[in-house]
């Protein structure tokens, strides 16, 4: 029986020498699957973090195209104020030249039809007439407290042409 004992003595030694073997192995195995799968997801967090900066260069690309474009539409803008500007000045200047020359024509169409009128009396009798109207009066006194022919115009709402005909025809001036 002592050779039984050796010889179960030696089973069990190798049955413990093929249980360790299995059992490191199947650590290695173990270690392996793990590296590899520790390997993909490296391999895949390397893949998603490529895409995101390939993702954030077309997106800080597409804000220095959107930059460029808002800068042009904003140098557009200001140009076209500048013409609208430009434009508002010169429709007013030509509202002033309009106002004057139509101011011009208006005391041009006074001082004719005055002129028309003592024309038309060689007598003189209707120039008297003319001469003692509502602003004759009126005319003479302001000439006479100072005043000039461009104020006493406006004062009483009549042509400077008039006021100038009245007081050359007054003789007082």
């Amino acid at each position: 029986m002592p050779q039984m004992e050796i010889v179960t003595v030696m089973i069990l030694f190798a049955v413990s020498v093929v249980a360790i073997v299995l059992i490191i192995g199947l650590i290695f195995l173990k270690d392996k699957s793990e590296s590899n799968y520790n390997q993909m997801m490296i391999e895949q967090q390397i893949k998603v973090e490529k895409e995101l900066k390939e993702r954030i260069d077309e997106a800080d690309q597409m804000l220095k195209e959107l930059n460029q474009f808002s800068s042009y539409i904003q140098s557009e803008l200001e140009k076209k104020h500048k013409e609208l500007l430009f434009l508002y000045q010169m429709i007013e200047d030509k509202e002033k030249k309009f106002a004057i020359s139509k101011d011009v024509v208006t005391e041009q169409h006074s001082l004719e039809d005055f002129s028309n009128e003592i024309k038309e009396n060689e007598n003189g009798s209707e120039v008297h007439g003319v001469l003692n109207n509502e602003y004759y009066n009126s005319i003479i006194e302001l000439y006479k407290s100072g005043k000039d022919t461009s104020s006493i115009a406006k004062e009483l709402n009549i042509g400077k042409g008039e006021v100038e005909l009245i007081l050359g025809l007054s003789k007082t001036r």
